[in-house]
């Protein structure tokens, strides 16, 4: 276990999106056109017709990631994660009229109606994601 302690906060930003946006194409873009280095994503909601996740396949040493897509009329009910080094790391929690669905956020989630995502950025953290033995990408400080 590693721990990152920091007592500076940042802007808040919230992104408001609408038919046809791109979920965490606009959240890059967000990050970028604000140049936020690190980031907490502290709330997101939407209402989708497309979304692309991916979780873990099986529980190897090795991950084995499965990709996954669904059309349809979907309530994104939580998106969460964080910014490390400009770069989102989203999970999210949605479901349509049958079936509910957890995984990591990919891109090209079109929203259908209304979106809405919010984050505070972290000014006095200097980490990263580091691969660990296995190729997973950790939290670490910077070297």
């Amino acid at each position: 276990m590693k721990t990152f302690c920091g007592n500076q906060l940042g802007r808040y930003v919230i992104i408001g999106l609408q038919k046809d946006d791109l979920i965490l194409e606009s959240v890059q873009k967000a990050v970028n056109d604000y140049g936020i280095r690190n980031a907490i994503v502290t709330s997101g909601i939407a209402a989708t017709y497309h979304m692309r996740w991916h979780h873990i396949k099986d529980t190897e040493d090795y991950p084995t990631d499965e990709f996954l897509e669904h059309s349809g009329p979907i309530e994104v009910g939580g998106i969460s994660g964080m910014v490390i080094d400009g770069v989102p790391h989203l999970h999210c929690n949605f479901a349509d009229h049958d079936r509910a669905w957890s995984g990591h956020l990919e891109d090209h989630c079109a929203v259908q109606y209304v979106g809405e995502i919010s984050m505070i950025e972290l000014l006095d953290l200097d980490i990263t994601r580091l691969p660990n033995m296995y190729g997973v990408k950790l939290l670490s400080e910077r070297e």
